[in-house]
């Protein structure tokens, strides 16, 4: 054991929830693990393109259906297994969780089309870049689902197009099997948008036979996106390490002591303040998950906090390391604390 390392706790059999399975649990996370390996092999071919590599394979257990990516960059796949058709919706995550800071643009914007609560229409940035391809795009059927952070749906709806066909034309096939979805870090969160995406669109229309296990996954959307995501039916397992503070973020809500008092501006006025569009990245033009909640922290009285609320159940075990990043990790950290040794 790295001297660096202390474990308190590890998921135990006998303290499971009713319902999680720590076997499906430990092949999600191989699964994930793979689609890490995809991103690597990706990399390596953009560097060697002279060099002869195999294409991206899963073990003979699995039948790779398809690869999806946003701009030609694999963010993950969907599999199947013939021996019990099971079917796995995988996303990867970033590389380390400085990535995920760097990247990550928490503005509440519409599931459905990217719009503010005043309906206009929020354009996605990324590196500085307005992504204006991600926020026309809309997700149907997702009417009054609440608000999600813009970067992930950016992310996720880029992605979306070939895992809607790829599950359609499964589904036809295998109408009744179970689906499992699951993603670690940032590829959580783009595994939660999914599941109402999944259950609107696709002919897997049936909540019991759809499971989410996510691992590491930051929080999502606010408390209507819980709220109408609890109301689905899925079965969400959440497994976190408690010293991972990727999973504490973006926080709760920023009123500290108590819940912000009732406000008499005007509407306009009102949405003009809000956190996430004049704070966080609006005007401001911060969308760092950690810098820009604080500054509109220490705002407050100018703006309205909105709330950020985790879905499903939570799955923890804790392990710490000597540096916060280690913390995330999948390979090491996440695989051991649901007690299974790395690839």
């Amino acid at each position: 054991m790295p001297i660096d390392r202390v474990i308190i706790s590890q998921l135990n059999t006998h303290t499971y929830p009713i319902g999680f399975d720590g076997e499906m649990a430990r092949k999600l996370a191989e699964l994930t693990q793979q689609a890490y390996e995809q991103f690597d092999l990706f990399e390596l071919k953009k560097k060697s393109p002279n060099q002869q590599l195999q294409d991206f394979k899963l073990k003979e257990l699995y039948q790779l259906d398809i690869e999806f990516a946003e701009k030609g960059v694999p963010f993950g796949y969907v599999a199947s297994e013939a021996k019990n058709g099971n079917v796995y919706v995988i996303f990867r995550g970033t590389r380390g969780f400085v990535e995920w800071f760097k990247d990550a643009n928490i503005q509440l914007v519409s599931l459905k089309d990217s719009t503010d609560k005043a309906g206009n229409k929020v354009d996605i940035i990324a590196n500085g870049v307005v992504q204006k391809n991600q926020s026309s795009l809309i997700i149907p059927n997702t009417d009054d689902f609440g608000f999600v952070t813009a970067g992930f749906r950016g992310i996720y709806v880029s992605l979306r197009e070939k895992l809607i066909n790829a599950l359609n034309q499964i589904s036809q096939k295998s109408p009744n099997a179970k689906v499992f979805v699951t993603g670690h870090s940032l590829g959580g969160a783009l595994a939660t948008l999914a599941i109402p995406d999944i259950l609107k669109n696709t002919h897997f229309t049936n909540p019991n036979n759809i499971e989410l296990y996510t691992f590491a996954s930051p929080r999502c959307g606010d408390r209507n996106f819980a709220m109408s995501f609890e109301k689905l039916g899925v079965r969400h397992w959440r497994i976190a390490n408690t010293e991972d503070i990727v999973t504490m973020l973006p926080f709760p809500t920023g009123n500290v002591l108590k819940p912000a008092p009732l406000d008499t501006r005007s509407e306009e006025e009102k949405l003009t303040a809000e956190l996430g569009i004049g704070g966080v990245a609006g005007v401001d033009k911060n969308p760092n998950p950690i810098f820009g909640f604080f500054k509109a922290m220490y705002d407050r009285n100018k703006r309205r906090m909105p709330d950020y609320v985790h879905t499903g159940t939570p799955i923890y075990f804790t392990i710490h390391e000597a540096a916060l990043e280690k913390h995330h990790n999948l390979d090491e950290v996440y695989m051991l604390g649901i007690s299974q040794t790395t690839l």
